[in-house]
Protein backbone atom coordinates (compact mmCIF):
# COMPACT_ATOMS: atom_id res chain seq x y z
CA UNK A 1 0.00 0.00 0.00
CA UNK A 2 2.88 2.42 0.91
CA UNK A 3 4.63 1.59 -2.21
CA UNK A 4 1.62 2.10 -4.26
CA UNK A 5 1.37 5.62 -2.71
CA UNK A 6 4.74 6.49 -2.81
CA UNK A 7 4.90 5.59 -6.89
CA UNK A 8 1.91 7.62 -7.39
CA UNK A 9 3.22 10.74 -5.37
CA UNK A 10 6.35 10.12 -8.22
CA UNK A 11 4.00 10.14 -10.49
CA UNK A 12 2.17 13.50 -9.37
CA UNK A 13 5.72 15.22 -9.28
CA UNK A 14 6.72 14.17 -12.95
CA UNK A 15 2.96 15.57 -13.91
CA UNK A 16 3.87 18.86 -12.34
CA UNK A 17 6.59 19.53 -14.07
CA UNK A 18 4.54 17.94 -17.40
CA UNK A 19 2.49 21.06 -17.02
CA UNK A 20 4.92 23.16 -16.59
CA UNK A 21 6.62 22.14 -19.99
CA UNK A 22 3.00 22.32 -21.48
CA UNK A 23 2.31 25.94 -20.30
CA UNK A 24 5.11 27.22 -21.46
CA UNK A 25 4.96 25.45 -24.40
CA UNK A 26 1.58 27.15 -24.75
CA UNK A 27 3.37 30.60 -24.24
CA UNK A 28 5.44 30.46 -26.95
CA UNK A 29 2.96 29.48 -29.69
CA UNK A 30 3.43 33.13 -31.17
CA UNK A 31 7.63 32.70 -30.85
CA UNK A 32 9.51 32.86 -34.07
CA UNK A 33 11.59 29.90 -34.39
CA UNK A 34 10.25 27.65 -31.32
CA UNK A 35 10.15 24.25 -31.17
CA UNK A 36 8.27 21.53 -29.35
CA UNK A 37 10.24 19.77 -27.40
CA UNK A 38 9.81 16.64 -24.73
CA UNK A 39 11.05 16.22 -21.80
CA UNK A 40 13.21 12.83 -21.90
CA UNK A 41 15.81 14.20 -19.18
CA UNK A 42 13.19 14.24 -16.42
CA UNK A 43 11.80 10.96 -17.28
CA UNK A 44 15.44 9.40 -17.33
CA UNK A 45 16.42 10.45 -14.32
CA UNK A 46 13.42 9.17 -12.58
CA UNK A 47 13.76 5.38 -13.87
CA UNK A 48 17.39 5.75 -12.56
CA UNK A 49 19.39 5.83 -15.24
CA UNK A 50 22.74 8.04 -15.10
CA UNK A 51 23.24 11.70 -16.10
CA UNK A 52 26.26 12.80 -17.60
CA UNK A 53 26.70 16.18 -15.96
CA UNK A 54 24.67 18.55 -14.33
CA UNK A 55 23.55 20.92 -17.81
CA UNK A 56 21.51 18.08 -19.01
CA UNK A 57 19.08 18.45 -15.92
CA UNK A 58 15.79 20.79 -17.16
CA UNK A 59 16.98 19.44 -21.27
CA UNK A 60 13.87 18.29 -22.79
CA UNK A 61 14.37 16.52 -26.37
CA UNK A 62 14.26 19.22 -29.51
CA UNK A 63 11.91 17.79 -32.30
CA UNK A 64 12.97 20.27 -35.60
CA UNK A 65 9.73 19.64 -37.21
CA UNK A 66 9.45 22.98 -39.61
CA UNK A 67 7.77 25.77 -38.58
CA UNK A 68 5.15 28.11 -40.89
CA UNK A 69 6.92 30.20 -43.58
CA UNK A 70 5.93 34.17 -42.40
CA UNK A 71 7.13 36.16 -45.55
CA UNK A 72 8.44 39.57 -43.88
CA UNK A 73 10.60 41.06 -46.89
CA UNK A 74 12.99 41.97 -44.36
CA UNK A 75 16.94 41.13 -45.78
CA UNK A 76 18.02 40.66 -42.35
CA UNK A 77 15.11 37.60 -41.71
CA UNK A 78 16.18 34.22 -42.09
CA UNK A 79 14.49 30.85 -42.04
CA UNK A 80 16.80 28.26 -42.10
CA UNK A 81 16.14 25.30 -44.57
CA UNK A 82 15.52 22.02 -43.91
CA UNK A 83 17.38 20.96 -40.29
CA UNK A 84 20.04 23.67 -40.37
CA UNK A 85 20.45 25.38 -37.37
CA UNK A 86 22.27 28.68 -36.57
CA UNK A 87 25.20 29.29 -33.69
CA UNK A 88 24.68 32.20 -31.18
CA UNK A 89 27.03 33.43 -28.16
CA UNK A 90 25.66 33.38 -24.72
CA UNK A 91 26.84 32.92 -21.21
CA UNK A 92 30.31 34.80 -21.63
CA UNK A 93 30.47 33.68 -25.44
CA UNK A 94 29.70 30.11 -24.99
CA UNK A 95 28.08 28.75 -28.55
CA UNK A 96 24.25 27.46 -28.88
CA UNK A 97 21.98 27.04 -31.10
CA UNK A 98 18.77 28.19 -32.32
CA UNK A 99 16.35 28.43 -35.42
CA UNK A 100 15.16 32.01 -34.64
CA UNK A 101 16.28 34.38 -37.56
CA UNK A 102 14.96 37.57 -37.02
CA UNK A 103 18.14 39.67 -37.57
CA UNK A 104 18.76 42.81 -36.50
CA UNK A 105 22.08 45.19 -35.62
CA UNK A 106 22.28 46.50 -32.34
CA UNK A 107 23.89 49.72 -31.14
CA UNK A 108 27.27 48.58 -31.07
CA UNK A 109 27.04 47.05 -34.61
CA UNK A 110 26.66 43.16 -33.23
CA UNK A 111 24.48 41.18 -35.37
CA UNK A 112 21.84 39.81 -32.81
CA UNK A 113 18.36 38.01 -33.05
CA UNK A 114 15.46 38.98 -32.07
CA UNK A 115 16.00 36.84 -28.43
CA UNK A 116 19.13 39.35 -27.95
CA UNK A 117 21.47 36.45 -28.70
CA UNK A 118 24.56 37.61 -30.82
CA UNK A 119 25.26 35.68 -34.04
CA UNK A 120 28.75 33.46 -34.43
CA UNK A 121 30.77 32.94 -37.33
CA UNK A 122 32.53 29.81 -38.74
CA UNK A 123 35.37 30.52 -36.50
CA UNK A 124 32.95 31.26 -33.63
CA UNK A 125 33.62 35.22 -32.90
CA UNK A 126 30.71 37.43 -32.61
CA UNK A 127 29.53 39.02 -36.02
CA UNK A 128 30.29 43.02 -36.05
CA UNK A 129 29.36 45.34 -38.80
CA UNK A 130 30.35 48.40 -40.08
CA UNK A 131 27.64 51.04 -38.55
CA UNK A 132 25.23 53.27 -41.08
CA UNK A 133 26.17 50.42 -43.69
CA UNK A 134 23.67 48.27 -45.65
CA UNK A 135 24.10 44.94 -44.88
CA UNK A 136 22.98 42.13 -47.04
CA UNK A 137 23.30 38.05 -46.18
CA UNK A 138 23.99 34.97 -49.25
CA UNK A 139 21.58 31.93 -49.05
CA UNK A 140 25.27 30.38 -47.92
CA UNK A 141 25.08 32.73 -44.74
CA UNK A 142 27.87 35.14 -45.88
CA UNK A 143 27.66 38.62 -44.41
CA UNK A 144 28.15 41.02 -46.53
CA UNK A 145 28.34 45.22 -46.07
CA UNK A 146 28.05 47.84 -48.65
CA UNK A 147 28.49 52.01 -48.43
CA UNK A 148 25.98 53.45 -49.07
CA UNK A 149 28.45 57.05 -49.26
CA UNK A 150 30.82 55.46 -52.15
CA UNK A 151 30.26 56.41 -55.62
CA UNK A 152 31.16 53.12 -56.19
CA UNK A 153 29.75 50.95 -54.27
CA UNK A 154 31.13 47.47 -53.45
CA UNK A 155 30.20 44.46 -50.89
CA UNK A 156 32.72 43.42 -48.31
CA UNK A 157 32.72 40.56 -46.48
CA UNK A 158 32.06 41.08 -42.75
CA UNK A 159 32.08 37.22 -42.04
CA UNK A 160 29.97 33.95 -42.68
CA UNK A 161 26.94 32.81 -39.93
CA UNK A 162 27.85 29.63 -38.51
CA UNK A 163 25.21 27.36 -39.69
CA UNK A 164 25.11 23.57 -38.75
CA UNK A 165 23.15 20.38 -40.14
CA UNK A 166 21.74 18.88 -37.59
CA UNK A 167 20.23 16.11 -39.58
CA UNK A 168 22.23 13.59 -37.79
CA UNK A 169 22.41 14.32 -34.49
CA UNK A 170 20.15 14.66 -31.13
CA UNK A 171 19.46 18.23 -30.15
CA UNK A 172 18.43 19.02 -26.64
CA UNK A 173 16.92 22.38 -25.23
CA UNK A 174 18.52 24.08 -22.66
CA UNK A 175 16.33 26.28 -20.21
CA UNK A 176 17.63 29.18 -22.19
CA UNK A 177 15.80 28.21 -24.73
CA UNK A 178 19.29 27.28 -27.02
CA UNK A 179 20.09 23.74 -28.51
CA UNK A 180 22.78 21.75 -28.16
CA UNK A 181 24.01 18.35 -29.32
CA UNK A 182 24.00 15.01 -27.43
CA UNK A 183 27.23 13.67 -27.35
CA UNK A 184 29.18 16.86 -27.82
CA UNK A 185 30.48 18.83 -25.24
CA UNK A 186 28.90 22.15 -25.00
CA UNK A 187 29.74 24.51 -28.08
CA UNK A 188 30.02 23.68 -31.39
CA UNK A 189 29.74 19.81 -32.90
CA UNK A 190 30.21 17.99 -36.31
CA UNK A 191 27.88 18.98 -38.86
CA UNK A 192 26.12 16.31 -40.75
CA UNK A 193 26.43 15.42 -44.54
CA UNK A 194 24.04 17.62 -45.74
CA UNK A 195 24.30 21.24 -47.13
CA UNK A 196 23.51 23.96 -45.15
CA UNK A 197 21.58 26.88 -46.81
CA UNK A 198 18.74 30.02 -45.51
CA UNK A 199 16.28 32.20 -47.27
CA UNK A 200 16.24 35.50 -46.89
CA UNK A 201 12.87 37.88 -46.23
CA UNK A 202 11.29 34.46 -44.35
CA UNK A 203 11.26 34.24 -40.48
CA UNK A 204 9.79 30.83 -38.97
CA UNK A 205 6.95 30.71 -36.94
CA UNK A 206 6.57 28.46 -33.91
CA UNK A 207 5.86 25.06 -34.85
CA UNK A 208 3.51 25.28 -31.32
CA UNK A 209 -0.77 24.94 -32.35
CA UNK A 210 -2.91 26.48 -29.61
CA UNK A 211 -5.06 23.66 -30.22
CA UNK A 212 -2.90 20.81 -30.01
CA UNK A 213 -1.56 22.47 -26.86
CA UNK A 214 -4.69 22.87 -24.85
CA UNK A 215 -5.91 19.10 -25.64
CA UNK A 216 -2.60 17.76 -24.35
CA UNK A 217 -3.53 20.25 -21.27
CA UNK A 218 -7.21 19.04 -20.71
CA UNK A 219 -6.16 15.23 -21.22
CA UNK A 220 -3.01 15.89 -18.72
CA UNK A 221 -5.08 17.70 -16.52
CA UNK A 222 -7.59 14.31 -16.11
CA UNK A 223 -4.70 12.01 -15.50
CA UNK A 224 -3.36 14.92 -12.72
CA UNK A 225 -6.89 14.58 -11.23
CA UNK A 226 -7.23 10.95 -11.30
CA UNK A 227 -4.06 10.03 -9.78
CA UNK A 228 -5.02 12.47 -6.77
CA UNK A 229 -7.95 10.94 -6.18
CA UNK A 230 -5.76 7.21 -6.76
CA UNK A 231 -3.90 8.70 -3.53
CA UNK A 232 -6.58 9.83 -1.36
CA UNK A 233 -7.92 6.72 -1.71
CA UNK A 234 -5.13 4.24 -0.96
CA UNK A 235 -4.95 6.85 2.31
CA UNK A 236 -8.29 6.78 3.41
CA UNK A 237 -8.11 2.48 2.67
CA UNK A 238 -4.91 2.66 4.87
CA UNK A 239 -6.23 3.93 7.65
CA UNK A 240 -9.16 1.91 7.65
CA UNK A 241 -7.30 -0.74 7.69
CA UNK A 242 -5.01 0.42 10.62
CA UNK A 243 -8.00 1.01 12.50
CA UNK A 244 -9.44 -2.72 11.89
CA UNK A 245 -5.84 -3.64 13.47
CA UNK A 246 -6.46 -1.91 16.30
CA UNK A 247 -9.79 -3.09 16.89
CA UNK A 248 -8.56 -6.19 16.08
Amino acid sequence: MDKSIVTLTADVSIERAREAHLFHELSNVSTLGFKRSYEHALTSIQDGAEVADDSQLGETKVSLRPGPKIFTGNPLDLYMNDDAVMGVLHDGEEIGFTRRGDLRVDGNGFLVNGSGYTIAADNEDPIQVPLNQTISISDEGVVYALDPQQEVAEQVEIGRIMLRDASNVELTKKENGLFRAVGFPPGDFEPGPEPVSISTGIVEGSTVSAMEAMVEIMDHMRSFEMKIKLIKDFDELGESNSTLMRMA
